[in-house]
């Protein structure tokens, strides 16, 4: 059995996609400084620990419009530019249509800023599903593949491909694992990562190897940090009843704090037990 496995960063600015999303100065900027910062840690970590691996990032084209610089450091590491949509919006919710539109104005803000071609996509949030036919013939028509599904093992990935009738999009799946009996399915990064024993991911890596899927982690930015410098505070959520501010400021601490120190222990763990195999784009050869 092949001991590859792809790291890849959903590299985005969550504070800017709260703001948007709970309509506090939905048009404001990125936090520039928040991004280098968490930039410079990954790729500090990248280099000391984990060999110098380079990875894929798939980024808001919301960043590279804003915030070109961090976009052109990225690729001019040697990283992979991929597309994580415009706004970090659950992207089923717009038509195909606007789909395509939105695609189109990230893809180019992705280019102009990186130097690259982009090849890939991942929804945010995991957002689309087999279901979603006329977005995926968007995805089809304009990239090579796509990391937005979520299967348990290799059939169900081929079912997803027959159902949405693809000919020539490839499909990385994201495991999605009953890696405890404890727990529900799981995927293999984010918070489940951050918030589990590292035991756990790297039994569902297992599950997904055996069960024929590409073993993926993914993260975040902030999930690098742990100074809360992408949180939004109380004062900022102008427009929010009280209790909502309150619960709000109490989601954000577990984002920016609660288990992020384990990241990088966690991800040593994973390169002994895996070969990180670089940017995804590479599995388009294969």
């Amino acid at each position: 059995m092949s001991r590859d496995a792809w790291l890849s960063i959903d590299f985005e600015d969550i504070a800017h996609d709260f703001r948007r999303e709970h309509g506090v100065d939905p048009d404001g900027p990125v936090r520039e400084d928040a991004l280098f910062a968490a930039y410079e840690a990954i790729e500090t970590f990248l280099r000391a620990d984990l060999a110098g691996v380079r990875l894929t990032f798939f980024t808001t084209g919301i960043v590279a419009a804003k915030c070109p610089g961090i976009v052109a450091e990225i690729a001019g590491d040697g990283h992979e530019i991929a597309c994580h949509y415009h706004f970090h919006d659950p992207c089923r919710l717009d038509p195909p249509d606007v789909f395509d539109a939105n695609l189109a104005r990230a893809i180019d803000a992705l280019e102009t800023a990186s130097g690259q071609r982009v090849l890939g996509f991942r929804a945010p949030r995991f957002s689309l599903t087999a279901a979603d036919v006329g977005h995926f013939r968007v995805l089809e028509r304009r990239l090579a593949y796509d990391s937005s599904l979520n299967a348990a093992f290799a059939a169900e990935a081929e079912a997803m491909r027959r159902a949405l009738g693809l000919e020539r999009l490839a499909l990385f799946p994201m495991a999605r694992e009953k890696a405890s009996r404890l727990l529900p399915p799981v995927k293999t990064g984010g918070s489940y990562l951050k918030l589990l024993p590292g035991s756990v991911t790297i039994r569902a890596m297992e599950m997904a190897a055996a069960a024929g899927l590409r073993p993926m982690v993914y993260l975040h930015p902030y999930e690098f940090v742990a100074d809360r410098s992408f949180q939004v505070a109380m004062r900022d959520m102008q427009g929010m009843p009280r209790g909502r501010r309150l619960y709000w400021a109490l989601r954000q601490a577990q984002w920016h704090s609660v288990g992020n120190r384990s990241v990088m222990n966690k991800l040593r763990r994973i390169a002994a037990a895996w070969r990180l195999a670089g940017p995804m784009r590479g599995l388009l050869e294969s």
